[in-house]
């Protein structure tokens, strides 16, 4: 057996987690998955799904699936190589100087026309702008005033007083409503079940406390998401549609799970292995 399946075996066999449970988690095939774990690569369909299925197999763990192939790369096929396409044959240089010399003195010409075009745009635009303005500005004859008429009094306007500005007491914010109550309900076997009443959508937070934890949430219409959180690292996912949603955590006893902002209890947790915990929507 090869060092990378013994590996991924043992990832599993630590997490607590049965091939089934990792068939449902990356969509995997049973045997493909069983081939992994004896090294036996050459049954997977292609050299490309040999990496991909290995990535997803140890993201379901809790590995790190660059470092894995990377370490273990020389167990794994490799990837089949690409023909490189001949290259283009030379074209005849005395032809291409031929052609090279007949361009340029076209695009001298050409340039040359443009500058000339330029230049007398310019000068008419200027001769334009200068004729617009003088007939637009004419000279006005100043008039004197009439001897025994008194000029007119130019009317004075007086802004009126300025009045003190009336300030708006701040508006008190509201403390946030927490939405909708959680209640917990009689457990089904292993599994912790919590009721949810008052709100849209449900809400699930996790954050990992102790250790690397694997987790994924699902609804009514499938699964919402999957992630390994670090230790200290925290991720909330939203379950929009449907009236339920099913929390599953490996070693539940070290996170913090808060539904709608209102923590879940998990003293009572599985010590090891995958914990599910189902919140229903009413």
């Amino acid at each position: 057996m090869s060092e990378l399946a013994e590996v991924l075996r043992k990832a599993r066999q630590a997490k607590g987690m049965s091939l089934a449970e990792i068939q449902e988690t990356t969509k995997i095939q049973r045997r493909y998955l069983e081939a992994i774990e004896n090294g036996n690569f050459d049954v997977l369909p292609g050299h490309f799904y040999v990496r991909a299925f290995i990535k997803s197999y140890a993201e379901a763990v809790g590995l790190n699936p660059d470092e894995l192939i990377s370490q273990y790369s020389s167990e794994l096929p490799d990837p089949p190589k690409v023909e490189e396409s001949p290259p283009p044959l030379r074209q005849n240089r005395h032809g291409r100087k031929e052609r090279d010399g007949a361009s340029s003195k076209w695009m001298s010409r050409i340039l040359l026309y443009l500058f000339a075009i330029l230049v007398i745009g310019v000068i008419a635009a200027g001769i334009h702008y200068a004729l617009k303005n003088q007939g637009a500005n004419p000279a006005l004859p100043q008039t004197e005033p009439k001897e025994g008429t008194t000029p007119a009094k130019k009317e004075i306007i007086v802004p009126p007083p300025d009045t003190p500005e009336t300030k708006q007491p701040p508006r008190q914010q509201q403390p946030p409503v927490a939405n909708g109550k959680l209640t917990p309900a009689p457990k089904t076997g292993s599994v912790i079940n919590y009721e949810l009443t008052g709100a849209d959508k449900i809400v699930v937070k996790v954050t990992a406390k102790k250790g690397d934890h694997w987790m994924d949430v699902s609804g009514t219409n499938g699964r919402v998401g999957m992630k390994t959180l670090k230790e200290g690292e925290s991720q909330t996912f939203e379950v929009t549609e449907g009236n339920m949603a099913l929390i599953r955590v490996v070693r539940a006893r070290d996170v913090e799970v808060f539904v709608n902002g209102q923590p879940v209890d998990t003293s009572e947790a599985k010590k090891s292995g995958t914990q599910r915990i189902k919140i229903v929507r009413k």
